[in-house]
This record gives C-alpha cells, sequence and structure tokens, in this order.
C-alpha cells in the first residue's frame, strides 16, 4: 500500500513543481512519514524525489526502516554528522542539484530547523502545506478495515468496562480499566488521554479526569480510543448512568435528544455532503428542543492515524471513505451532561457505523 501512495505523492510533486519534498518526523510528531512509508520509528526524514524515495535514519532504526519501508533506499545518518548532510546525500543520489526546488512540510517543521536548513541543505527550500494530507482525507480499504478493527476491540473495552461504573468508584480507577483493556486487548496506546467525567464533570467536554468518587443515579461520560494495528486509532464516547439510583427526568430526556441527534446526522452523511451540513443536522435537531446554547463543540472530526486526522473542513465535502467521527452533546453548568459519539465511514450509500457499542435504552 505504501507504494501506491509513495507513487501518488510523486505524481504530486510534479503538478506542484516541486523536485523533491522533505518529511520529518521527530519524537513521533508527524504521521505522513508512517502514512508513506510504513516506518513507525520517531525519528526520521523521508526524502522524496518524483522518481526516488530515501528514509534518513540513524543506527537505532537501520534494521526496522529496512523492514518497515521497503520501498525507500536507507540513508544512514552516522555519528557525529547531521541529519542535513545526509538530506544532501540523499538529494545527491536523486542527482538533483542546487538549483532543485525542494518543499518542507511548514506545518510540522520548527521555524528554529527551518532557518538551519535553509543553510545546509543544498538546494532551493520552500514551504509546503497539505501535500501529504490531502491523500490521508479519505481512506482507502486497507485503512477502513484497520480502522474497523481498532473500533472493534474499543467497543469490546467499553462492554467491559460498563459493569465496573459503581458509587464510590473514582474517575481515575475507570480510566485505570478502561486504558489497561485497551492494552490488554492491542492497543500499542491510547489516541488521546481517557476522559471520564462524572456527576457536575459531565457538564465540561474536555473534563480532566480525576479522583472524584461517583454517585449513584448521576452521568458518567467515557471518552476515550487507542492506537492499534498499522497506527489506526479509534474514537468513542459514550454516557451511562451510575446504578443504584434513577436518573434525574431531566437528564433521561437530554440522553434521548443527543442520541436522536446523533443517529439523525448519521442519517444525513453521504458522498458530497459538507461539514457544515453534517454539523447543522444535529445542531438543528437538538436546539428545536431547547437546548442549542448547550452544544458548545462542533459535530465531529476526521479520523485515522491520529484522532484528529488531517482534513480541509472548509473545502472539501464528504466522499467515499472519508472517516469522521458524530459525536453531539448537551452540555449544562451545575446539573451534568451527555455526549454520544460514534466513527463512521462514508460509503456510496450513506455511512457505515464503525462502533457498535449499544446506547442506553430508558
Amino acid at each position: 500500500m505504501s507504494s501506491k501512495r509513495l507513487k501518488s505523492l510523486q505524481l504530486a510533486l510534479a503538478k506542484q513543481r516541486l523536485d523533491a519534498l522533505l518529511i520529518r518526523t521527530f519524537e513521533g510528531d508527524n504521521q505522513n512519514v508512517l502514512y508513506l512509508s510504513g516506518f513507525s520509528g520517531t525519528t526520521a526524514v523521508l526524502v522524496v524525489t518524483r522518481k526516488k524515495a530515501f528514509i534518513v535514519t540513524d543506527a537505532r532504526y537501520f534494521l526496522r526502516a529496512g523492514k518497515e519501508a521497503p520501498d525507500f533506499q536507507l540513508v544512514k545518518v552516522q555519528r557525529g554528522k547531521k541529519v542535513s548532510d545526509h538530506v544532501n546525500e540523499a538529494l545527491a543520489m536523486a542527482k538533483l542539484t542546487k538549483s532543485a526546488k525542494v518543499g518542507f512540510e511548514a506545518a510540522h517543521i520548527p521555524v528554529a530547523v527551518a532557518k538551519v536548513w535553509s543553510k545546509e541543505i543544498k538546494a532551493k527550500l520552500t514551504a509546503s502545506l497539505n501535500v501529504v494530507e490531502q491523500f490521508r482525507q479519505y481512506k482507502d480499504a486497507g485503512e477502513i478495515k484497520l480502522l474497523r478493527e481498532a473500533c472493534r476491540i474499543t467497543c469490546r473495552v467499553y462492554d467491559e468496562v460498563v459493569p465496573l461504573v459503581k458509587a464510590g468508584v473514582t474517575e481515575n480507577e475507570i480510566a485505570f480499566e478502561i486504558d489497561m483493556r485497551l492494552r490488554k486487548h492491542g492497543a500499542v496506546g491510547n489516541s488521546f488521554p481517557s476522559i471520564v467525567a462524572s456527576g457536575p464533570n459531565s457538564a465540561m467536554p474536555h473534563h480532566a479526569t480525576g479522583d472524584r468518587k461517583l454517585k449513584a443515579g448521576e452521568p458518567v461520560i467515557m471518552d476515550f480510543g487507542g492506537i492499534f494495528r498499522g497506527g489506526y486509532c479509534s474514537d468513542i464516547t459514550r454516557t451511562v448512568f451510575v446504578p443504584g439510583k434513577e436518573p434525574h427526568p431531566r437528564m433521561k430526556e437530554i440522553y434521548k435528544i443527543v442520541l436522536d441527534a446523533n443517529k439523525a446526522a448519521r442519517k444525513a452523511l453521504k458522498p458530497g455532503v459538507t461539514w457544515r451540513q453534517f454539523d447543522k443536522v444535529a445542531r438543528d435537531y437538538i436546539g428545536e428542543r431547547g437546548y442549542a446554547e448547550y452544544f458548545t463543540h462542533g459535530l465531529g472530526h476526521s479520523l485515522g492515524l491520529v484522532a484528529h486526522d488531517p482534513y480541509d473542513y472548509e473545502h472539501c465535502p464528504f466522499d467515499v471513505g472519508t472517516v469522521v467521527t458524530d459525536e453531539p452533546g448537551i452540555y449544562i453548568d451545575g446539573f451534568g451532561g451527555v455526549r454520544i459519539e460514534d466513527d463512521l465511514v462514508v460509503t456510496t450509500n450513506g455511512a457505515e457505523r464503525l462502533t457498535t457499542a449499544p446506547y442506553l435504552k430508558f
């Protein structure tokens, strides 16, 4: 799959009149390297020209890079030498001269690094944006398979954790159970820090999970996800109520409104729909029932190699292969809140729900 992606990028370089593109990951901060090459290490620079591809990395990753990125020629960083020296080596191997126009990913390169590169790399450097991200917006069949697997395991974790939600247990204890089970079932890490928000804390969409003890009858929002095979992420939110006391009638009403808004948005999702239209379906549904001011965030976001995968929300409508979250919520300060989030993939006929964890029934 990386070979096909590499060829697509090389064609894009020609269209953008670039002779090469530098794609850098440092401490794992740029998933474009993984997407293009298959290399999952934390430090490397890809040097992609219109016809050749190189991976520049250090001794920690020589063997790993050879196995994970077979479509890339390995350039070994030697101790005592700068990475830029080896980038120059790769450019020379590609027979590119100082007049070559070489792009670098401005969104991922610190200003300080860009200044150093402009002095040390023997080419005409130019800042580039979204050269790789344009391809990541739409997932291929292999990516969707991995995302479906990630969501299936995450839903299994949810099923295992729900019985542990009891009065007297703390938010941190529930979060620990979530994180432990994600790793037990195959996650290599979390998509983001798990959120467990109970009682009045559930009125904060991104509450910082703490030591508050759960109380009978109150809402508990659990928002979590894992990084699974291939580096693909899941992201699910469910709201449950602590056993031992009947939930407040208004909280039941809010739950039903949020769930119905979630379902309405999913039903409206299909190729050609814009992000604004998608958001408006759920927002209008909630607003018509008197809770417009309590839905305080966007309806969803792109999902893939990171929890918030790259997407040009303003200009690119949904198309087959878009993977998006659907997460309406209502949050009332001093009372509590509800959020229900699913991961969806756009198909030719509409949308498929990847997160099949059950909803509550009253």
